[in-house]
């Protein structure tokens, strides 16, 4: 974590709404991720990509989210694990006020100059609730991304606006268009930064993405906890990667309260019984179910 100051990242992020951890992970944890990246086929394996230039909806083109890899990624066990990595949930928890939460949303973004054009208008992302964003403490959740790449004005640093910058803008509205709203472009802030470093913001954050040169790329984990009581909040299902080999490895090799960030039931849950950890134990031959053993014979 170096010398993240967490405190004063969750202060701002509570305050402005947004804050860059500067190498808050691990250089050696980013490397064996970045390693397992060069080995992925961006066509088959991050993507597909292809070229439509077209604005489909206002402020942004279909193909700025080719290179999307939902969790977990096939045959990348060290970047799978950044999605859990301690200093990432811890500073969720810190940030949210909350211990109990829920990975809800979990992909690999690439980006490739020349793909298609990757401006897009501020938005808010108002896609990741079923009901409308509420601003106060207690309904907050962190959208993040972590940076696999270094990030610069040339590889699509993240443009946002400050929430003491924007107040008087309604989150409801969704696209504001620069002709619509210069004053908002006006206060938006560039979000450059090292491999490691983690961007977090909320869901009534004014933000967009920047588009890269030609001949660059740019790699972020994208991570999204909630608290375990926001029911409406969602973007990635979990329950159906019980299919995945992938997962099936990372939940072998996790703890119980790396896997209750997926709503797997913890240790001492009235769902645990004697036949439903034998029926775990056949679904994940691999796990250690002796934290959950003891707990149901406590």
């Amino acid at each position: 974590m170096g010398n993240v100051d967490i405190a004063a990242a969750v202060e701002q992020w509570q305050r402005e709404g947004w804050v860059l951890l500067d190498e808050l992970v691990d250089r050696a944890d980013v490397e064996a991720a970045q390693a397992e990246i060069a080995t992925l086929d961006p066509v088959t394996e991050v993507g597909p990509l292809r070229r439509p230039d077209q604005l489909d909806t206002p402020g942004f083109r279909e193909a700025q989210f080719d290179g999307t890899t939902l969790f977990p990624l096939r045959n990348c066990p060290n970047l799978n694990r950044l999605f859990v990595h301690p200093a990432i949930v811890g500073f969720a928890q810190a940030a949210l006020g909350e211990t109990d939460l829920r990975l809800y949303q979990s992909r690999l973004w690439s980006k490739v100059g020349g793909h298609t054009n990757y401006e897009q208008s501020l938005h808010c992302d108002g896609n990741h609730s079923l009901v409308p964003i509420r601003s106060e403490p207690g309904f907050w959740f962190v959208e993040m991304f972590l940076y696999l790449s270094d990030v610069d004005e040339g590889n699509g640093a993240p443009k946002l606006v400050s929430r003491t910058d924007s107040t008087s803008e309604s989150v409801t509205r969704g696209i504001r268009r620069r002709e619509d709203a210069p004053a908002l472009y006006a206060a938006e802030q560039s979000a450059p930064g090292r491999a490691g470093s983690l961007l977090a913001y909320r869901s009534d954050v004014w933000h967009r993405g920047t588009n890269i040169e030609l001949g660059r790329d740019r790699h972020v984990a994208v991570i999204g906890y909630r608290p375990a009581h926001l029911e409406w909040v969602g973007f990635d299902a979990h329950p159906p990667l019980v299919s995945s080999p992938d997962f099936m490895r990372f939940a072998e090799a996790s703890t119980p309260s790396e896997l209750a960030l997926f709503g797997f039931p913890t240790p001492g849950d009235a769902y645990w019984t004697d036949a439903t950890l034998t029926a775990a134990q056949r679904m994940y031959p691999g796990l250690d179910l002796e934290p959950w053993r003891a707990a149901c014979s406590s």
